[in-house]
């Protein structure tokens, strides 16, 4: 009998949410797009309806990685309380977990939800409304995270942002390198379990999701990613799975054989480097060397051909990090080839090792960024220049005016003339050109000016 009375009180709880609008706001990574859009579905499970314009609620999922991040979050906050002053505001995710009671509330934050308690938000905020008008105040709602290893309990039933759909498998990690927050603000490394996982990701396809990409935290550290592939890789209707990123050292022969024998697994993979110096990998901690990164690369290359597309992240301004370490840098990024490089700067986050370490100098600094962007966008032109004149084929994710825009199977951004292909429907043509980062067809100006607007590909 108290089991029963006590689910009806709950019920009562949740119906407090019905009608009620709601808008998510997603920073960062793939990882907290994921979250977001889980959290939609969760809110609309109990009746809220999406709306953008005054939000009965608005919840933000935030990142911490830099403190750039942590000030995007900040003015995010505060345009959301003036804009909406009488909404419920939650904070959620990375930024949310460190935060304190006092800047919650200078800030205007009714709710702070940690990580691992995201599945909790629509009964905090069924919890809020009840108690708003007695006046009393919710605030922190925290795990300890850095000695549990429970899952947060999302689940994603469609995408709601992209025809693609980001699925969440691992959480944590373990690996402090000197530089990065992240692992003390998402915890213990937990793996999800793989028929949970499974069967999340064959209702989205049943929601007709032609691709999934696998995400998490550190997703190497999952403690079966190959049998996950090949599950979820074989699921019928299914056309495209990938992973968001991956760390160099989860990439073992039993992965790649994973890989190479799945068909619907698409030929890109994303290897943060972020430096190509075995110096400033030192003391990062990052735990491989420039070589022992080299022979990875090179074992990708001979088991799923030499035509993958290989990604990376390179950090730029480390401390430590001189001219002949940037250098090395460089020189190691052209020699490995990658397609695409994510170029930024150190950023201190506090409580970490590196940032009670010397930083280079700002002009130093901003030079070799200017340096590194340059390199960027020279070692993206010569990768997708391979295919100019030869059959691509993109999973359409928009069509406008007569132009269809999506990715190929390697991760290119690409647009084509069509008035047949459909969004979620995979098209074939010949790119003609290289244009700011797109391969395109058909009659397009130089400039790119019709594709300025092509939509940013997480």
């Amino acid at each position: 009998m108290w089991l029963v009375l006590n689910e009806m009180k709950d019920d009562l709880k949740l119906h407090l949410l019905s009608n009620k609008t709601y808008s998510v706001h997603i920073q960062g990574c793939r990882t907290n797009q994921y979250e977001g859009e889980a959290i939609a579905a969760l809110l609309e499970k109990e009746g809220c309806v999406h709306s953008q314009e005054m939000p009965d609620i608005a919840v933000v999922v935030s990142c911490t990685v830099t403190a750039a991040a942590d000030r995007k979050c900040r003015k995010l906050v505060r345009r959301l309380r003036r804009e909406n002053p009488g909404s419920l505001i939650i904070l959620c995710g990375c930024y949310a977990q460190r935060m304190s009671d006092d800047e919650r509330r200078s800030l205007g934050v009714d709710v702070l939800v940690g990580n691992r308690m995201k599945h909790m938000i629509p009964e905090m905020a069924s919890d809020w409304f009840g108690k708003k008008e007695a006046g009393t105040a919710l605030s922190l709602f925290r795990d300890d995270i850095m000695t549990g290893g429970s899952w947060d309990g999302l689940f994603l039933d469609r995408p709601r942002l992209h025809t693609r759909a980001f699925l969440k498998v691992q959480d944590g990690c373990s690996h402090f390198c000197s530089y990065c927050i992240v692992p003390y603000v998402r915890g213990k490394p937990v793996s999800r379990d793989v028929d949970d996982a499974v069967e999340e990701a064959e209702r989205i396809v049943r929601s007709g999701c032609p691709e999934i990409v696998l995400t998490g935290v550190h997703l190497g550290l999952h403690e079966d990613l190959p049998v996950l592939v090949r599950r979820i890789g074989s699921i019928e209707g299914l056309k495209r799975l990938r992973f968001g990123s991956i760390e160099p050292f989860a990439v073992d022969g039993r992965l790649l054989d994973a890989i190479a024998e799945t068909e619907t697994f698409c030929r890109h993979l994303h290897l943060p480097l972020q430096s190509g110096d075995d110096g400033v990998l030192a003391a990062m901690k990052r735990g491989y060397t420039a070589e022992g990164f080299r022979r990875i690369t090179d074992s990708i290359r001979e088991r799923l051909g030499s035509d993958i597309h290989l990604s990376t992240d390179l950090m730029v301004g480390f401390p430590g990090e001189d001219e002949k370490a940037f250098e090395n840098s460089i020189g190691f990024v052209k020699e490995i080839g990658f397609g695409k490089m994510h170029v930024f700067n150190y950023s201190p986050r506090e409580g970490t090792a590196a940032a009670l370490m010397q930083c280079p100098s700002e002009k130093d600094v901003r030079e070799r960024m200017k340096t590194a962007l340059c390199t960027a966008e020279t070692l993206h032109r010569d990768y997708c220049s391979r295919w100019i004149g030869k059959e691509i084929e993109i999973l359409v994710e928009e069509k406008k005016e007569g132009t269809v825009r999506g990715l190929t199977r390697n991760y290119i951004k690409a647009a084509a003339f069509s008035d047949k292909a459909e969004t979620g429907e995979e098209f074939r043509f010949i790119p003609e050109r290289y244009v700011n980062g797109v391969l395109v067809s058909g009659p397009v100006d130089d400039g790119c000016g019709e594709y300025s607007d092509f939509p940013e590909f997480l």
